[in-house]
């Protein structure tokens, strides 16, 4: 990731579609104020697991907190005791719970299975790109403070986007009645979301190969659904600088939560 890791004459943001952020009552668990405590712990002899999904309920506990490393047997259930949590509903940060008519909730950050986990994606983009750009220039929203007084040039901001967060707001795409995964319905939203750019104004040029792309539905191919969300998150972030979407995070959230869960860039707000 050189754009992000090399500091330049212009202003960097990169969505990540990975939680940067924990459960803040996990972290008050583990003693962690901050994610960017967690990020310095990497590596740290006295956390040698904290990355390393336990492969059993009776592994799991404050300073392993992923799990489970293979489907089979494993209960949600089984994490919060780990944990200690009071409930399933602590392993959920505030951005991760569901808007209603809008979005349903996230899967927890430490819930290493099914088709909607992301616990994978964030061991490694924590490991291998968010902890070493944190130790060097890079700044991490919402960390690190607002996003307006943190975009200047020669800076890179990292911030957490979800694409299907886009597709409400601000890109208008119905909320039922299509899918990702079809070709078809990728090009019917593709349109949409050119339609958004023409009609909002924002300074979004297409060139040639993004054109077809979007025109095409980004290929016949279930994986076409990647580019697809890829697309809609940069929007989703061109969106939020460009002021038509407020970044986030709720205005309500204490510091101290904040802290620690961090939030995803432009989610909708409370229907």
């Amino acid at each position: 990731m050189p754009v992000i890791l090399e500091p330049g004459a212009d202003a960097v943001v990169a969505g990540f579609d990975v939680p940067l952020g924990v459960p803040a009552a996990w972290a008050a668990q583990a003693g962690i104020r901050s994610f960017r405590d967690l990020l310095g712990l990497l590596g740290d002899p006295a956390w040698p697991e904290l990355l390393e999904p336990a492969e059993s309920a009776g592994q799991v506990g404050v300073r392993r907190p992923f799990y489970p490393r293979a489907p089979g047997g494993s209960r949600r259930d089984q994490l919060v005791q780990g944990l200690r949590l009071a409930s399933a509903d602590d392993l959920l940060r505030a951005c991760d719970r569901p808007v209603p008519g809008v979005m349903g909730a996230a899967s927890p950050v430490f819930w290493l299975v099914g088709a909607q986990q992301v616990g994978k994606a964030a061991i490694s983009a924590w490991r291998e790109v968010v902890a070493p750009a944190a130790a060097a220039h890079v700044r991490l929203w919402p960390f690190d403070g607002d996003l307006p007084g943190m975009v200047a040039a020669g800076t890179s901001v990292i911030c957490e986007c979800y694409p299907r967060a886009a597709y409400e707001w601000p890109l208008g795409f119905p909320r039922t009645g299509w899918s990702k995964r079809r070709q078809a319905d990728r090009r019917a939203r593709a349109a949409d979301a050119l339609a958004w750019i023409a009609g909002s104004a924002v300074p979004v040029r297409p060139d040639r190969g993004m054109r077809a792309a979007l025109d095409d539905g980004f290929g016949a191919a279930p994986a076409g659904e990647d580019p697809f969300d890829a697309t809609m998150g940069a929007l989703q972030v061109i969106a939020v600088l460009e002021g038509l979407v407020p970044a986030g995070p709720d205005p309500a959230m204490p510091d101290a939560q904040r802290a620690v869960e961090g939030w995803i860039l432009g989610r909708p707000p409370q229907a």
